[in-house]
């Protein structure tokens, strides 16, 4: 094989066990790397319900095909399980430099199962892996994990979780370089339920391309039309995501005040602009990019703020978004040190602001008092936000509920609390709002892994035209935003592109830069040496999308039934603002994707498109 390693690594965690195993050639031309590979290893291990915080449970770490070879955007690593937030399929997409890193040790991934007697971590320097007494880390914050991991070699790279992953607690993060994180589905509380404080990787290792002149030739091109494109390139090297801040507050884009609110109305242009990423860019002392990046979006910050100095990661829009309008805080001293405090525990920053925007809706409802909290509530309270933040962060107190996500924290503190928990299947809502993209509300409610935005669909073309990783018949088709019948199909080649970007382990920015014509044929043709035209490539991405659904399906998880919030719909309709009156018929979305997937009414897919799609006989143990 060329471009890839053609074998993984395990670890029993519970036995301390380690063993290699070679994955054929003809697996990895059928699912590609990353979230591919992910999906077909755990379909074939977990044939049945199985508790995520329990032994049986795999946490995968998986490079793309596209690592270490230089591809431009082409870093990125996919970590996988069962999540325990959703029940669901999990998996979470993280930058830095971990991918590359473990690809050279001769892996293409790790496979963990098991649960530790006590505290470990996992060194792998090439091929010499051992598990490690991890005693001395518990109860360190991220950033002290790296740095104490980093120790045994500078040059390597590290995966840690903080306290709250310790706590498995659901809003949890799987922390890299300090910042980068894998942070949606929970899967950082996998990890500290099998007591894996972290994963050292250092890798030296050389994997040979099948055509290294084709290679560079095509990256040649790649670096071509991207200095064509400055000037879509100098906003994200600017801003980095923050480009879009200002804007999304007042366009109907940003959830306003737990998505009740409109932010035209509630939050305002004066605020919007006081959190804008030109404010923002003012703390930036360099931008940086991840592994194999030459977008460089990101920013090394140093702001001195009224609650200490900040040193650390750019606000990205997700935090602009669930630390501001979301909670109707223009501060950007408690935004900048909510977001830090994030990096630094480990904790996703998304379900982060979201708690804490469920939280004040609570109290100002009179659910939660100031005897439950400790103090004051309420949006627009900046000090609360940023002592919130730092409660969930070290699991004491209120944060210690708050951290499980907004499910679970309503669940315990009831009294009708439940009308304001804002998550779809138990993973709280990200930055971005149905009511202006109704195919994101599908996404939200028909991916595997549910209430996503980074899952794959067509809601931020609607208004425009379809915008694919490569280009395909299908590209630039026209989409109506408020049109709910015929959007199937669109919806399912737009999830089977995502899975593309997720299993070569592209950067999905890269289609903002190169929209329709990233050369991934031409790419996996030098490195591989597979000829895989753009039919071939949708027809991959439909197979993975379809065994994600397969997961789901073994743990007992129809997509038909997961409900949303019905504020989060348009249910009753907003009054005001660019989206006012608009109620999404999401069913009528869900159940012509679901279709054209090939899902039946159970949420199995069909004898039919298994056939077609020429799934294992060995992923479909334990489904009918």
């Amino acid at each position: 094989m060329y471009g890839i390693n053609g074998k993984i690594l395990w670890v029993d965690l519970t036995s301390e066990k380690i063993w290699e195993e070679s994955i054929p050639e003809t697996i990895y031309k059928k699912y590609l790397g990353g979230v591919g590979l992910g999906a077909y290893i755990l379909n074939r291990e977990i044939k049945g319900p199985i508790d995520a915080l329990g032994p049986d449970n795999v946490l995968g770490f998986v490079t793309g095909i596209f690592n270490s070879h230089n591809v431009p955007l082409g870093g990125r690593l996919e970590v996988v399980a069962k999540s325990p937030m959703t029940g669901t399929w999990g998996d979470s997409n993280c930058g830095g430099k971990f991918a590359p890193e473990l690809k050279n040790t001769g892996y293409d991934g790790i496979f963990i199962r098991g649960i530790a007697k006590k505290p470990v971590y996992l060194k792998v320097i090439d091929d010499k892996v051992s598990i490690e007494d991890a005693s001395a880390l518990w109860g360190k914050d991220a950033y002290e994990t790296e740095t104490e991991l980093k120790k045994i070699d500078p040059k390597g790279q590290a995966m840690v979780i903080g306290v709250p992953g310790e706590k498995m607690m659901y809003a949890a993060a799987i922390m890299n370089e300090y910042g980068r994180a894998a942070g949606r589905s929970g899967l950082a509380a996998v990890m500290g339920s099998k007591k894996l404080k972290g994963i050292f990787v250092r890798g030296t290792k050389k994997i040979q391309p099948y055509d290294e002149k084709l290679l560079m030739e095509t990256i040649k091109k790649i670096q071509i039309q991207f200095r064509n494109s400055m000037d879509l390139v100098n906003p994200w090297h600017m801003f980095g995501t923050t480009q879009i801040t200002e804007s999304s507050h007042l366009n109907g884009d940003t959830p306003i005040k737990n998505w009740a609110g409109v932010g035209i109305v509630d939050f305002g242009e004066d605020n919007a602009k006081k959190i804008s990423g030109e404010e923002i860019r003012k703390d930036v002392l360099k931008s940086y990019g991840c592994a194999q990046c030459t977008l460089a979006c990101g920013g090394h910050v140093r702001r001195e703020t009224r609650y200490g100095k900040v040193e650390g990661h750019r606000l990205e829009y997700e935090g602009t978004g669930a630390f501001g309008g979301l909670n109707l805080v223009s501060d950007l001293d408690a935004m900048s040190m909510s977001f830090e405090l994030c990096n630094r525990y480990g904790l996703d920053i998304i379900t982060t602001g979201a708690v804490i925007a469920f939280a004040n809706e609570c109290y100002e409802k009179g659910i939660l008092t100031e005897n439950d909290v400790g103090f004051k509530l309420g949006f627009g309270n900046a000090d609360a936000e940023v002592k919130l933040t730092e409660l969930i962060g070290k699991g004491e107190g209120i944060g210690r509920i708050l951290g499980m996500g907004q499910k679970y924290a309503s669940k315990v503190i009831g009294k009708g609390s439940e009308q304001f928990a804002m998550h779809i299947g138990g993973q709280d809502l990200p930055m971005h709002d149905p009511r202006l993209m109704p195919s994101l509300g599908n996404t939200y409610i028909s991916d595997p892994t549910p209430g996503r935005h980074t899952a794959g669909g067509i809601g931020f073309n609607e208004g425009f035209e379809l915008v694919l990783p490569f280009n395909h018949s299908t590209s630039n088709t026209k989409i109506e935003r408020y049109q709910y019948n015929g959007k199937g199909k669109l919806q399912l080649f737009a999830a089977a592109g995502q899975e593309i970007i997720n299993s070569t382990g592209m950067c999905m920015f890269s289609t903002n830069i190169w929209p329709n014509s990233y050369p991934y044929r031409d790419l996996i043709k030098a490195i591989t040496g597979w000829d895989i035209n753009e039919d071939e490539l949708i027809k991959i991405g439909w197979r993975i999308q379809v065994i994600r659904h397969m997961f789901n399906a073994k743990q007992n998880v129809n997509q038909y039934e997961i409900k949303p919030p019905g504020r989060v719909m348009g249910y009753p309709p907003l009054t005001a603002g660019p989206t006012a009156g608009v109620s999404i018929d999401y069913e009528t979305l869900r159940k012509e994707y679901l279709e054209e997937a090939g899902i039946d009414r159970q949420g199995k897919p069909t004898k039919e498109v298994i056939e077609k799609l020429e799934i294992e006989p060995e992923l479909i143990a334990g489904l009918y």
